[in-house]
């Protein structure tokens, strides 16, 4: 018994390193944050003996407008990621129309241009329709750039289901969008969060378009993190930790999210990984 729990014994511990340089970062983030520069500069590495609290108050009070701002766009924009993703993927699994597969290859073809390279294309566009410094200008491009990848993972996961579900419904009379909206979602929900946390988490952190769409008016939470000043009343070799506090805002609500959601997400994974 021993000689066959040994492994066990090794594999967990393994796993804690692993965990623990992993998690190292975000402790070292939160320490620090909690610091004075001169305890920062003494030892970068220790435990703050009085923990300086009002960090987080200052850098809240600096960003915690774009927090909103952020909020509002990503949600936005992940809603009708989905939402039209969700209908384009139903089309191409369970519709029969010409030239499916053609489009359903081009649409696949999307993943491999690099977005760098429809950087500045896309900024003239936005230019041109008159979405610079707009939300709008934000979001109608994270919905359109988020297409490709949602129906790649979705359409496969569609097909999965089985036809007899959607031949029975259809003979109690029931239309597409409504075999849609009772059997595909539901039985999608996993796969739909799993997405969703992913997409959030990306748009969250975006830092280059925002910065090209939006004035530092309507900045985001990447774009405040990123031109974060310290007040003039904090003393100036407290920057570094006031900066880390902003950043440990910023993670808190993807934190939560991911606190909450985590079942989905695994099972999520767990079954795109099947399907795929």
């Amino acid at each position: 018994m021993v000689a066959r729990r040994r492994p066990a014994i090794v594999l967990h511990i393994i796993l804690l390193l692993l965990a623990g340089v992993s998690l190292y970062p975000m402790i070292f983030m939160v320490v620090n944050a909690a610091k004075t520069g001169i305890e920062t500069g003494a030892s970068p590495f220790s435990f703050p003996i009085h923990p300086l609290w009002q960090n987080f108050l200052q850098a809240f009070q600096a960003t915690g407008p774009a927090f909103w701002r952020s909020g509002v766009i990503v949600s936005v924009s992940v809603f009708g990621m989905l939402l039209f993703g969700m209908l384009a993927s139903y089309a191409f699994a369970k519709l029969d129309f010409p030239e499916r597969n053609v489009l359903f290859y081009v649409v696949f073809g999307l993943l491999l241009v690099p977005p760098f390279l429809t950087l500045i294309p896309l900024f003239l566009e936005i230019k041109d329709m008159g979405l610079l410094d707009s939300r709008w200008g934000l979001i109608l491009p994270y919905i359109a750039g988020g297409q490709a990848f949602c129906i790649f993972i979705l359409r496969t996961f569609i097909r999965s289901i089985p036809n007899d579900l959607f031949e029975a419904a259809k003979i109690d009379g029931a239309t597409e969008l409504t075999m849609f909206g009772r059997i595909v979602v539901p039985l999608s929900v996993p796969i739909i969060v799993t997405l969703a946390l992913l997409n959030v988490v990306g748009l969250w952190s975006d830092y280059i378009l925002p910065s090209l769409i939006l004035s530092t008016n309507h900045e985001t939470v990447a774009m405040a993190i990123a031109n974060f000043q310290p007040p003039p009343l904090a003393p100036s070799i407290n920057a570094f930790n006031l900066q880390l506090a902003a950043f440990t805002l910023a993670s808190i609500p993807i934190a939560i999210l991911f606190l909450f959601l985590m079942r989905y997400f695994v099972a999520g994974m767990t079954n795109g990984a099947i399907k795929m």
